[in-house]
């Protein structure tokens, strides 16, 4: 069987912006990144700025171990698959997501982990098992989750100065409960995962 080419998945051909493109935008609350030509589908209704990809017309090989944000924010808003982007499983317990233990888990995992990873099909999630080095060490959980809530995104933090944005951090988490950060760039959906049922394979 053929690797699969997760829906996902970034392409070593896809760019993100450019900083050049970036300026300053005097809102009501105060100076916020922006674009020079930002267009209405840039923001999310947080107020989020969020980063554009550009993909190329001949697509270089897959980076499996890299997200590319717009795809991974459209499953993870509409709990798509991340293989196919088709409606992810979902039976009484909730949908289906796959996790693992990292240094920054709650005690409490995998009840409220925190996930960039969306949901699965039935199908891909058997298929994912199966070819997925990492998930054939076996250090994955599959769950079913009743309520898996939008919690924030993550992105690259930039602070102004007189010349101008320049970034600080990479991967930065800014939870939707929390004021926005006026110079965040947004780049990965999160979701946290509560009602959580660890489960078998479908």
């Amino acid at each position: 069987m053929p690797l699969l080419t997760p829906y996902v998945a970034s392409r070593s051909t896809d760019r993100g912006v450019l900083e050049s493109a970036l300026t300053v935008e005097f809102a009501a609350s105060g100076p916020r990144l922006t674009y020079r030509d930002v267009r209405p589908e840039d923001r999310d209704r947080h107020g989020n700025l969020w980063v554009r990809v550009d993909e190329s017309p001949q697509p270089g090989p897959v980076l499996y171990d890299s997200l590319h944000s717009t795809r991974q924010r459209r499953c993870m808003e509409n709990l798509l698959c991340q293989v196919c982007a088709q409606p992810a499983d979902r039976n009484k317990d909730g949908w289906l997501f796959m996790d693992w233990r990292r240094e920054d888990s709650p005690p409490t995992w995998p009840e409220k982990s925190l996930t960039t990873m969306p949901p699965l099909c039935t199908e891909h999630a058997r298929i994912s098992v199966r070819q997925c080095p990492f998930l054939r060490r076996g250090e994955h959980v599959l769950l079913r989750v009743r309520k898996p809530h939008l919690y924030g995104v993550s992105g690259t933090l930039y602070r102004l100065t007189t010349t101008g944005w320049i970034s600080t951090e990479n991967g930065q988490l800014s939870p939707y409960s929390k004021p926005r950060y006026p110079g965040m760039l947004a780049f990965l959906l999160i979701r946290q995962l509560r009602g959580v049922t660890v489960a078998e394979l479908p």
